[in-house]
């Protein structure tokens, strides 16, 4: 016994409504029951009856109410809400949110490398300019004064006029 189609399912099968399965069923059914078929061409002249009077009935809008449509959609202007919504569309929130990712990823690779050379502060050098100083014997700040230029002073000029020491490098390695 041959299940035969019901008159929903014709409607659908003529505007391509059916899934791919049950189309394809509708199909060869058609193809072998000729009670279907004449059915299937009822459906369709009724179908296109329907279509022929919409088309005869379907009136024109009047061009002054046409044109005022168009001059109104032209001139209206989004709502901030919408033109807020409009930045977190999918075309405009993903590239944002990956250059955001992309820089906050990046960024301390770049500025920790592009920091630039080690400072150092002046009160090292300060620093280091006194102790040199203090070091040398006729510095700034030694506090030491060769025995010719203190006055009213009797130096032994025999204990100022010392053989100098002459150091030598140990080039033995041991």
């Amino acid at each position: 016994m041959m299940q035969h189609i019901t008159t929903d399912q014709l409607i659908d099968y003529i505007h391509s409504a059916l899934a791919p399965a049950e189309d394809a069923f509708v199909h060869t059914h058609l193809e072998v029951c000729p009670q279907c078929r004449a059915e299937y061409a009822v459906e369709v002249r009724l179908s296109e009856m329907l279509r022929d009077q919409a088309a005869r009935e379907a009136r024109e809008m009047p061009s002054a109410i046409k044109a005022n449509l168009w001059q109104l959609i032209r001139d209206s202007k989004p709502s901030f809400g919408r033109a807020v919504r409009a930045w977190f569309r999918p075309a405009y929130a993903l590239p944002v949110a990956a250059a955001i990712i992309l820089s906050a990823y990046l960024a301390p690779t770049y500025l920790g490398n592009h920091a630039g050379p080690p400072t150092i502060d002046a009160a090292y050098y300060l620093q280091d300019h006194a102790a040199m100083n203090g070091s040398v014997p006729f510095g700034d700040r030694s506090g030491a004064t060769p025995a010719e230029y203190e006055s009213g002073s009797s130096v032994d000029q025999t204990a100022v006029n010392t053989v100098p020491v002459v150091f030598t490098a140990d080039t033995t390695q041991h």
